[in-house]
């Protein structure tokens, strides 16, 4: 597939979920989260990297909550530049401010955490493919940043209705070994 096409397909699935009503958007979250907690993956993992869901994207804050008060290490991204961005730890779900695109990111002073340290990373995306591949905004931040994360099991969160078979892949392009949905967890490579 062309860049041309990929910028198109982009735009489009991006058009199908900014038309997602605000109560489509919470409901989405909540079974999400739902399935997340109930998961070994999560259970088992003692680090958890999360993010802190923009506009239309779907929300793990439950699953964020719930980390922190079972004694998890819980990080979320920092973007550091255009391009990359590095895990911080989260210590709770209020303090916060506005990075350079308007997403809450976390108040200094910040710990950085170790990518290779941790054992589950949520990875949002535009849409994502019943075969793991993932179609983020663009900038190629998660593309850079998961090989780092050797250790974690990397769990695509998507919307039902976003799911392709399939999305155009780049040979850097990192895919997921598990997604989850509101319908449950698809794992589709070993964890």
């Amino acid at each position: 597939m062309h860049e041309q096409e990929k910028i198109a397909l982009r735009k489009a699935l991006r058009r199908q979920r900014a038309q997602l009503t605000r109560e489509q958007v919470v409901a989405a979250s909540e079974a999400v989260a739902r399935q997340i907690l109930a998961c070994d993956a999560f259970r088992k993992a003692k680090s958890v990297m999360g993010f802190l869901a923009f506009g239309k994207e779907l929300g793990v804050d439950a699953v964020l909550t719930a980390a922190l008060a079972m004694g998890k290490t819980v990080a979320v991204p920092h973007i550091v530049s255009a391009t990359s961005f590095v895990p911080v730890r989260l210590q709770n779900m209020q303090d916060f401010d506005l990075d350079r695109y308007g997403i809450r990111t976390v108040c200094p002073p910040l710990e950085e955490l170790a990518p290779e340290g941790l054992d589950l990373v949520l990875v949002p995306g535009v849409a994502f493919g019943k075969d793991g591949s993932r179609m983020g905004m663009g900038a190629g931040y998660y593309d850079r940043f998961l090989p780092q994360a050797k250790q974690a099991v990397t769990m695509g969160v998507a919307y039902d209705c976003l799911m392709q078979e399939s999305l155009p892949c780049d040979e850097h392009d990192v895919k997921m070994q598990c997604l989850v949905s509101e319908s449950g967890i698809i794992t589709l490579a070993p964890l």
